[in-house]
């Protein structure tokens, strides 16, 4: 058995395939290679250096099965899973997924904390380049994130308006900056990505280490302070999801090419 998991932490990718490698053990397989790739899951499966290998694994008949949290976690779209089964088929490999109700369906929510916790808006096209960075959880790091917004989105070739894209980055960094640092004054990261479809489609992840998002429902309608509500006037559709092991979350902003609302 090849076993295999995608996250955007390595630290999380390691513990997930120690996971599966328990799940396998369990079921008298023989695990002959754990891969991971450290992507979003909406990073098309041809673009993972890891699950190349898995492919390469699978065709070459080094291992008859493949071992994975949950299909989504190497195929997001349902077109792609279905592509996947077939090509599976024809290896002839199996695939097992002990954590298949992990993933969410786009748009459906849990309850954590009685909040709701929104899984980012389903996008039309797979990602097709992306850039990402941490910054420090600090006022000081707005500059440098408007700073390096510009640069990349120019170097990503996003065609929409690029000054929009760079002020819904900046409300989202200074969210996370004042409600996500921690209140013992430990330093702490944030996550910024830019990622932009095969249809142009552009979205912004800001992830922080708190799992907490007070009242999101109202604060994305901008009822709680100007923030996010200036976000959505820009154009933006906000949605929010927690990280895999629960103890931070991502604030995605998702754009259309084209003109902001005047």
């Amino acid at each position: 058995m090849v076993l295999y998991t995608s996250s955007c932490d390595s630290t999380i990718a390691v513990s997930t395939l120690t996971v599966l490698s328990d799940f396998a053990v369990r079921q008298g397989w023989t695990v002959v290679q754990e891969l991971y790739d450290l992507a979003p899951l909406d990073v098309p499966r041809r673009r993972r250096t890891g699950w190349r290998t898995v492919e390469q694994i699978l065709t070459n008949g080094e291992a008859t099965g493949l071992v994975a949290p949950a299909e989504q976690e190497i195929a997001w779209h349902p077109g792609d899973r279905t592509a996947l089964r077939v090509w599976l088929l024809g290896v002839p490999a199996f695939a097992a997924y002990p954590q298949a109700g992990r993933h969410s369906s786009p748009r459906m929510h849990s309850d954590v904390g009685g909040q709701a916790a929104e899984v980012p808006v389903p996008i039309n096209a797979p990602v097709d380049r992306h850039w990402a960075r941490s910054y420090t959880l600090r006022p000081e790091s707005l500059r440098q994130v408007r700073t390096d917004a510009y640069t990349y989105l120019t170097m990503l070739n996003w065609t929409g308006n690029q000054a929009a894209a760079v002020e819904v980055l900046t409300r989202l960094a200074k969210n996370a900056v004042v409600h996500a640092a921690p209140v013992d004054g430990t330093s702490a990261q944030m996550q910024v990505r830019l990622a932009v479809t095969e249809k142009d489609e552009l979205l912004i992840d800001v992830g922080d280490p708190s799992p907490e998002f007070p009242d999101c429902a109202a604060a994305i309608r901008g009822e709680k302070g100007r923030g996010l509500g200036d976000v959505r006037q820009l154009g933006a559709d906000v949605t929010w999801i927690l990280s895999e092991n629960g103890r931070g979350k991502t604030v995605r902003a998702h754009l259309l090419p084209g003109e902001v609302p005047a």
